[in-house]
């Protein structure tokens, strides 16, 4: 069993593992994020240690009660195979009794399932923990996807267990960088296409076909009737949000280009009264994220705010699945494939392009070398113009503009010249000192190439772009 892009996470814990001390370990993150594959490996790893792997599920007290013992028997000695705890606080004593002699790893997947059953399950615990872990050797694992749970147990300062993790890991998706390891087939562009569609989950790689084309997977894979796809996105969000109807309108608007508030109120007809208490939910449960353009006074007190589908998978089912269901019912394939067609190739530069263009920016910076320090790193606008990939330096009043291109054609000079003029319409950078970048999959038209050398452009070439060195 292989894992991409998980050494750090790997490291760390193993070394968690390793302490002499008890630990409670938080793990946290999306469907098929790869927790329970992170967990199981790190066990089997250690198979000199005594290890409990448990997964709740949504059922009663009693039932999970009883599934909970079978899983605890082979720790125990002279039971027989009908053993079973008279109730949780009883089964919860016998863990920490076992790890006074020897350490144990308890892993619990699917906690928040065991919440919903048992909601005093953390009370018991956190009386036992506070008693009997600084005499034990217990690893204990607690593992979930309901994000808003998960925080508001191990996080919220009124829970029980708060202040008792000793490790939170919040497991993200694969970097862009990571997935040709998944889909070595592919070229890099590719690459950035497939990113685009279902981003970095592990799950989603693993069921991708590098050996078809980008079309052929969305045909056979996004659109099938028989994938899990069809209903993804709206599980993800009925998994936190019992009656989503309202937070679909706005994933909707988002997802069809719509950022601001007021334009999502207008669209959905939500008013803008209310709009902040949906976006902030969506903001705490991770479906978007807010946007703050780099020339605002204050980014942590500002009106002037953006939201995006965090997710890319979602973001695509939102701006292509979701407003053309009626296709997919009626069958239409066909159909549902030449919208996406007609317009993939700006999708995917204003999502998964320019997110990498950023990152290549923000690598730069790090590294020291640009020529000035960006403090921030993302994009800029107002009313009349929006900036793809920028940079900024307040305090010595410095900024970096770009703008991205994922098309067969090569940027020209027409590019740049339409960049600069965008720039005069930001008022607010009319005293800062500017640097252009361009980053394209195709390339630079040979008069750019001239033009560039002389007046200090930055050029980016390749699905992965790469800085261009002038001779």
């Amino acid at each position: 069993m292989k894992f991409f892009n998980r050494k750090n996470e790997l490291m760390s814990l193993t070394d968690i593992f390793m302490r002499n001390e008890s630990q409670m370990i938080i793990v946290y993150g999306r469907r098929r994020i790869g927790k329970t594959t992170l967990i199981t490996y790190l066990i089997n790893k250690h198979v000199e240690t005594d290890s409990i792997y448990w997964v709740a599920h949504k059922s009663s007290s009693e039932i999970l009660l009883d599934k909970f013992s079978k899983a605890v028997r082979p720790c125990l000695t002279g039971m027989n195979s009908n053993f079973r705890f008279s109730d949780w606080e009883s089964a919860l004593e016998q863990i920490f009794f076992i790890a006074k002699t020897k350490k144990l790893i308890l892993a619990i997947d699917e906690f928040p399932y065991l919440l919903a059953s048992v909601p005093e399950f953390s009370s018991y615990f956190q009386l036992l923990w506070d008693q009997y872990a600084s005499t034990t050797q217990l690893i204990v694992i607690f593992s979930g996807s309901h994000y808003h749970m998960m925080f508001k147990e191990f996080m919220s300062g009124k829970a029980p267990l708060y202040g008792r993790s000793t490790a939170d890991l919040l497991l993200e998706e694969i970097e862009p960088s990571e997935l040709h390891l998944f889909l070595p087939r592919y070229s890099e562009e590719q690459i950035v296409e497939t990113y685009s569609i279902i981003g970095g989950v592990p799950k989603y790689l693993e069921m991708w076909d590098d050996r078809k084309t980008i079309t052929k997977n969305i045909e056979t894979i996004i659109l099938s009737p028989v994938t899990i796809f069809k209903q993804e996105a709206i599980f993800l969000i009925q998994d936190e949000i019992p009656e989503p109807q309202t937070y679909l309108a706005i994933l909707e608007t988002i997802g069809c280009g719509m950022k601001g508030a007021s334009d999502i109120s207008k669209k959905t007809g939500i008013a803008i009264n209310h709009m902040g208490k949906y976006l902030r939910t969506l903001l705490e449960l991770r479906f978007i994220r807010r946007l703050i353009t780099l020339d605002a006074p204050n980014f942590s007190n500002t009106r002037l705010s953006r939201y995006e589908i965090r997710d890319p998978y979602m973001r695509f089912y939102f701006h292509y699945i979701y407003p053309n269901l009626e296709l997919l019912e009626q069958k239409r394939l066909s159909r549902m494939c030449e919208i996406i067609r007609n317009n993939f190739d700006a999708y995917v530069g204003r999502t998964a392009y320019e997110e990498i263009s950023r990152k290549v920016v923000t690598s730069l910076g790090d590294a020291h070398e640009l020529s000035f320090e960006p403090e921030h790193i993302g994009r800029i606008w107002n009313k009349n113009v929006e900036i793809d990939v920028a940079a900024i330096n307040k305090k010595s009043k410095t900024i970096l503009l770009g703008e991205c291109k994922w098309s067969i054609k090569k940027m020209n000079n027409k590019d740049l010249d339409h960049l600069i003029n965008r720039t005069a319409l930001l008022k607010k950078i009319k005293d800062y000192k500017i640097h252009y970048a361009l980053f394209s999959k195709s390339g630079f038209s040979a008069s750019l190439l001239r033009r560039t050398k002389h007046e200090g452009v930055l050029l980016f070439q390749g699905a992965n772009p790469k800085m261009r060195q002038y001779p």
